[in-house]
Formats: C-alpha cells, structure tokens, sequence
C-alpha cells in the first residue's frame, strides 16, 4: 500500500496524496489507504496507550487489524509477471482475465444495471438536469468508497464475506445474520424486478418483430417469466464472479445501444415537447422530488452485495487494484446512466415515466431494438444477481445447523436453484416493479451501501485512516444513508 510510508509527516502527507495530481483514483488513494505506521494504527495493532476515545482498543480488532498489517506487507511484496510489458492496448482490449481489474469493475458494473437504469429519465425529471447530475455523481463517488471500505477490510482480514466483516467489526454473530438476511431480500427483490421485466419485455419483442404489428409470435406474461428462468438457470450455478465474466461484459455493451437509439431520437422529441409548451428544468429544489430520485440513483449503483466476491477474485488486491476496480466500475456505471437518464429526459420532460420506454410509441423499430436490448441486459445481470444472495441463503442455513464450513458448488448450486425458483414464483404474482424498486433503494440498498459500510469504517478501519478524512468519509455515508431511509417513511406517508 502506498500509504505504509505516512507515519513521518502524517499531518502533509493526506494532502500530498489527495492534491499530488487530477487523477480521481489518486483522490481515492489519499482518502482510502490505511497507514499502519500511524501513531493510532499503532495503538489498535499493538495495545498501546492513546487518548483517541472514539475507537476502544478491543482484542479481536486488534488482532484483525494485526492480520491486515501484515497482509498487506504480503501483498505489497508481491510483483505482477508481466504487467510492465503490457501495452495499452492489451491492457484495455485483451482477453478478460480471471481476478483481473477490468474482469472485476465489469462484474460490479453488471450487478449494477438492471431495473433501476430504466428509472433514471424518471429521477431527472424529479430534480431537474444540473440537481440530477449532481445526486448522482454524489451517489457515485460515495457508493465506490464503501465498496473500496468494504473490498480492503474483507480481503485483508482473510474474510470470505460481507457479513463475516460486520460480524468482526461489531463482535456478534446477529450482525453477520442481519446481513445476510438484507443481502438475500435485496437479492430476491433485483431478481424478481429482473424477471417482471423480462415478462414485460419478452412478449411484446416477440409479438412485434421491429415494431411491425401482428408479425410475430403471441407469448404470455407468466410463460415469458418461466422461459426466462429456465434459460438463465445453468448460469446461476456458477460459483465464482469470473467464471462470468463474458456474460458481465454484454450489460454496458447492449446498454450502450440502447443509449444510442435513445440520443439519436432525443433532439427530434425535445423539439416536439417544447412546442406543446413544457420546457426543460434544470433545478428543482423541492425536498421530496429530491429524496425519491436520490432513493432511485443509489438503488442504481447497488452493487455492494458482490464487492467481497469480486475483492476475493482479484488478483494481487492491493488498494491502489482495489480503488482502480472500483472507480473504473462505477464511472462506467456512472456515465452509462446519466446518458440514459438525460437522454431520456430531454425527449419527454415532465410527461416522463417511471419505465421511460413506455413514452414511445411502441410500433417503431428502434423501440423494439431498445427493448430487445434491455431483454438481454436484464438476462445477463441475472445472474450475478443470484451469486451474492444464493450465498447468503446458503450461509442462513448453514448457521441455523450450527455449522462453520464454508459454502460448497452443491449447497451453492442448490440454493441458487431454489432462489431462482422463489423469485420465478414471485414474479408470477406480481407485475408492478415500481413498488419493489422503491423498497429496495430507499430502504435495503441504502443499508447495504451506507450505514452497514460506515460502521465496518467506524469500529474497523478508522485508526488507519488520516485524520482529516475519518469524520467527512463517515458523515457523507451517512448522510445519503439517511436520506434514502426518509425517502421510504415520506412514501409510505403519502
């Protein structure tokens, strides 16, 4: 780590890393790296005596945060084989590597963009384009920090989970149980989205072969939900992120020709919606619009139940490989979905809806190749949907039989079959995603992205990190966190 150095000017060296050069990932770098040779890293890896009130010096933190300490002497002595030799081409181009950077920022990408993508155009027509922007670069740069909090704590303490963090930082198994539970019901919730809108999408692909009307073939809502699931399964019982990595990189790809049809048609439909009067807002500070498009944009970026998964598969984890994983997945993810969301809105203005593809009119053949698109993006996050929350279940089980082992390819196989299948079932019954949506962002996804990651940094990693940033990091975790929660009472007031 590059901040092993900074006990001997602690107080210039923060800013040295922070302000060095433009590059975000620097930025990261200042505000993230632990310093073991910090006077109050010190204390919590060696008992010394120290005045800092806020962290009890307790021995199991102790002890972990000792394993951290020479972990990362490990993996800093350790040299790649032949990274220096490859050019930018390969770097950027190359075959996907397993437990390589860009394998592990597409899987964080893919289990991003699902639903909530299709929610975006919403979201800026609630807070208007600069407001809209600005929310979800706030969203952006916040959630890759507590996935660079939570990816640095899991694979430099050995741990193989998200819940096995929290139980080490709070000291109780209830805790590693509570996570796996959220986990699982955000998961089950992603993945019954998925499916809902797959038996939205499917028949009206199928019935309209490029937007020609009663060309096609008539397929039922609930046998497009099945065929989708039983298409999907073979791929869910894979155990590991990067035997899925090809499948992970088509999600930007088809969603990059979805924008694309989106933008191309967006200047022809925003002259259209100017002349019938309603103009474009570029700030809307009404508190409550704001709160429910922040509740969608952090839902949109949820994609923390894979961050230990992904951290475990990436090869020499240093944090400067951790950082450039995370920040390259959610820029990605980032760019992807303000493009939508923009494009989206500047085509129908305050008439946008919640599904924005239900403004266009359907007999035309660029809608049909956006919603063919977005069929194959929601196939292909499927299943890096199920991988986190088949694990979870699998764990609630073990846990409830008393068990410590770890998840093996059967049990995992076997609990992501039945998930699949208890999501199958669910999204049978249910076809108003808009509800599920809501739930999971403002209240699931914002736990699982903030408050669960800030306390991880509070009680785990707050010795080890500069002064300057301890209050800010944590304060802005919460704060989002907060508002995402508030965004579901005011819903639920409503």
């Amino acid at each position: 780590m590059s901040g092993t150095g900074a006990g001997n000017n602690g107080k210039a060296e923060p800013f040295l890393r922070v302000y060095g050069g433009v590059d975000i990932k620097k930025w990261y770098e200042g505000v993230i790296t632990p310093d073991f040779n910090m006077q109050s890293a010190l204390v919590r890896c060696r008992s010394l005596d120290d005045e800092d009130h806020y962290m009890s010096p307790l021995p199991r933190l102790q002890q972990a945060r000792q394993v951290m300490c020479n972990t990362n002497a490990t993996i800093d002595a350790s040299t790649p084989a032949d990274s220096a030799k490859r050019s930018c081409w390969s770097r950027w181009f190359g075959p996907l590597k397993p437990g390589g950077v860009r394998t592990c920022s597409l899987a964080l990408t893919a289990t991003a963009l699902g639903a909530g993508a299709l929610s975006m155009p919403y979201a800026f027509s609630l807070t208007g384009l600069v407001l809209g922007l600005l929310t979800l670069v706030l969203a952006g740069m916040v959630s890759a920090i507590s996935l660079q909090i939570l990816m640095v704590s899991a694979r430099y303490t050995g741990v193989k989970s998200y819940a096995a963090v929290l139980e080490l930082s709070l000291g109780s198994s209830l805790a590693s149980a509570v996570i796996d539970i959220m986990v699982l019901l955000n998961g089950v919730g992603a993945m019954t989205c998925i499916l809902i809108f797959e038996g939205d999408f499917l028949p009206s692909v199928l019935a309209a072969p490029l937007g020609m009307q009663g060309r096609g073939v008539s397929l039922h809502r609930n046998m497009a939900v099945i065929a989708a699931a039983l298409l999907v399964w073979p791929l869910t019982l894979q155990k590991d992120l990067s035997a899925l990595r090809y499948v992970a990189a088509a999600v930007p790809a088809a969603l990059l020709v979805t924008i694309g049809i989106v933008l191309w048609d967006c200047p022809a439909l925003q002259q259209a919606s100017e002349e019938q009067g309603d103009g474009i807002v570029l700030w809307n500070p009404n508190l409550r619009n704001w709160l429910q498009a922040a509740a969608i944009m952090v839902n949109a970026y949820a994609n923390i139940q894979n961050a230990v998964p992904t951290a475990n598969e990436l090869e020499r984890p240093t944090v400067r490989r951790i950082i450039k994983a995370t920040v390259n997945g959610q820029f990605l993810i980032m760019v992807l979905l303000a493009s939508l969301g923009i494009g989206g809105y500047l085509s129908w203005g305050s008439a946008t809806k919640g599904d924005f593809l239900l403004n266009y009119p359907q007999d035309r053949p660029e809608i049909w190749t956006c919603r063919l698109m977005l069929a194959i993006i929601v196939y292909c996050v499927l299943p890096v949907a199920t991988l986190p929350t088949a694990k979870s279940d699998a764990q609630l089980l073990l846990s409830a039989m008393g068990s410590k082992r770890q998840v093996s390819g059967m049990l995992h196989a076997v609990s992501a079959t039945l998930v699949l299948a208890l999501c199958t079932a669910t999204a049978l019954k249910v076809s108003n995603v808009a509800s599920v949506v809501g739930v999971l962002g403002g209240l699931i996804a914002s736990s699982l992205c903030f408050w669960f990651p800030a306390i991880i940094f509070w009680k785990l990693l707050w010795p080890m990190q500069p002064k300057m940033f301890r209050w800010p990091v944590l304060l802005v975790m919460l704060f989002l966190g907060g508002s995402c929660w508030v965004s579901v009472a005011v819903g639920f007031l409503d």
